[in-house]
């Protein structure tokens, strides 16, 4: 396997050192550069064991229990010669004794060949209720808990970046301010041991599995011949989630903090403010830790009629909340830009209980509704222009959705806190809140209160945190309209065409994405894009 981290390298620019973004580019003077190197090469192996068990037991003539256990025991990923590594702040490895202090390989003291210790005990119990009240099977009520484990430390996702990122066998120094046009001035970083100051991307030796308890009460109620009625109530609490979070931060020194000393007032750099930028052994400390949270509360409501005489109808509602600290997962990689207004940097590594608010998916209201109906208009034709306007099927989806939320961010670095390329390209910083943001014009010109918020002045109020939470701006919501019409023609007996006209977005009804939500930009508050608008799809099918 070969596997690499930014090995094309890349700057990030903002509004350092001049007050813009694209006039620093212009400029070439970047913030930052970062680039991966070395042996890619990796042999990677993993193994899970599973087990489950489950019974259902009618307890009455009316009343169903169903129990069941599963047992989770995911191993963590191993490699096959432990070119990985753990961040151990102050620990001299004794596998590596020239590595310098707080790297640390499997075979070091406390560090098994999977960097984190094997969950045993993930033993997930689940159980649910089916009742028919009445016994007349008009009405049931069902209820269910569970517990799920996700086996994310076996190498989904983030965990597989460990082994692609540890030093010496591959390294990611990270420079900031560099020379845009030799940001290394002819040195090659990647024929050192290790390279100064590096970048690093590995686990919390604390991480541990992840999961979630569901629970749901639904109460079912048919009538007529083909209708059923469903209203219920729908939980989920994840505990453990994974989240990015900085390792290494630095701690900001009144009248001696700058742009250009992040790395010397990093926690564990290896250097102070009196020794120059080179002496420093880490940049960065990306760790991937499992201490998030997540709360999901629905009432969920919905309408069905089954298909009968050419026709069948489903109306859903669903009206939910969703809080976490994080809502996202290497959602944007290095990117300068945030994606769904969310970021996986905490503004402050020293607060994360702070990032706490609503999920960046958290649309509070949802109503769906979805038809099939078999027009009831000559099936079986004899004249030619009832084989033209006969046996159509008309089929539309129409939803409404209210906007998610977003967050305002500073691009400018005004905590001097610095980057952290291996978690996200843009800064985490977020201005002062002095007003309701969600009370604007609501125009794709200013779509919220851009007055609401207060840039942090960078020099009275250098290395401070604005107090916006995350994610209290409401974005645009959503409506679509999906029609379409399919008709069959018939060749053979077990042969036919199918004509399918198809409409997205009939109504061209504009859809808009999140706004600018940097409040440096010039056009802050602006909506620059939006989804596509009608889109009409003709197609010819031959069935047999």
């Amino acid at each position: 396997m070969l596997q690499g981290i930014a090995t094309n390298g890349f700057f990030v620019f903002a509004p350092a050192p001049l007050n813009n973004a694209f006039a620093s580019f212009l400029a070439g003077a970047p913030a930052f550069f970062l680039q991966g190197g070395g042996d890619l090469s990796r042999g990677l192996r993993g193994n899970n064991l599973n087990f489950y068990g489950q019974d259902t037991y009618k307890i009455t003539s009316r009343l169903t229990l169903n129990a069941g256990l599963r047992y989770d025991l995911p191993f963590p990923y191993t490699e096959i010669h432990n070119r990985q590594n753990l961040f151990e702040p102050g620990v001299q490895s004794v596998v590596f004794p020239n590595a310098p202090p707080g790297l640390v390989y499997p075979g070091d003291p406390g560090v098994p060949a999977g960097l984190i210790q094997t969950e045993k005990n993930a033993f997930a119990p689940r159980v649910g209720l089916a009742w028919d009240p009445t016994g007349s099977g008009r009405w049931l009520v069902t209820m269910a808990y569970g517990i799920f484990y996700e086996p994310y430390y076996t190498g989904q996702g983030g965990p597989l970046q460990t082994p692609i990122s540890a030093p010496p066998f591959l390294q990611t120094p990270q420079l900031n301010f560099p020379n845009f046009s030799d940001p290394f001035n002819g040195v090659n970083p990647f024929n050192e041991s290790f390279a100064q100051p590096m970048t690093l991307l590995t686990l919390d030796k604390n991480l541990r599995l992840p999961y979630a308890q569901d629970w749901n009460l639904n109460v079912q109620r048919s009538f007529g011949a083909d209708w059923l009625f469903e209203i219920g109530y729908v939980g989920t609490k994840g505990t453990k989630l994974p989240r990015f979070i900085e390792g290494n931060p630095a701690v900001f020194v009144p009248g001696a903090s700058t742009e250009d000393n992040v790395n010397e007032r990093r926690l564990y750099s290896g250097c102070t403010l009196a020794d120059p930028a080179a002496a420093c052994n880490y940049a960065s400390v990306g760790l991937i830790a499992g201490i998030a949270n997540s709360n999901y509360n629905a009432m969920e409501v919905s309408l069905r009629k089954r298909f009968a005489h050419g026709l069948s109808v489903l109306a859903s509602y669903t009206l939910s909340k969703t809080i976490d600290d994080v809502s996202s997962f290497n959602i944007t990689g290095s990117a300068s830009q945030s994606v769904a207004g969310e970021n996986d940097l905490a503004q402050n590594p020293f607060n994360l209980s702070a990032e706490r608010g609503r999920s960046m998916f958290d649309a509070r209201h949802r109503l769906v509704i979805s038809y099939n109906w078999n027009l009831p208009f000559w099936n079986h034709p004899q004249s030619w222009y009832q084989h033209v306007l006969g046996s159509w099927q008309a089929n539309g989806i129409t939803t409404f959705m209210s906007g998610t939320p977003f967050t305002v961010y500073d691009s400018q670095d005004v905590s001097l806190q610095g980057g952290a390329p291996e978690i996200s390209g843009f800064s985490s910083n977020r201005p002062d809140l002095s007003g309701n943001p969600n009370s604007g014009p609501r125009t794709p010109q200013e779509w919220f209160n851009t007055s609401a918020f207060q840039r942090l002045d960078p020099v009275a109020q250098a290395g401070q945190f604005g107090n916006e939470g995350r994610n209290v701006v409401e974005g645009p919501g959503y409506q679509q309209w999906d029609f379409s019409l399919f008709k069959d023609i018939p060749i053979k007996e077990s042969k036919r065409l199918q004509f399918r006209a198809e409409f997205f977005n009939v109504f061209n009804h504009p859809n808009f994405r999140l706004p600018d939500n940097d409040i440096s930009s010039p056009t802050f508050g602006q909506i620059q894009e939006a989804l596509p608008g009608r889109l009409v799809q003709l197609a010819l099918k031959f069935l047999f």
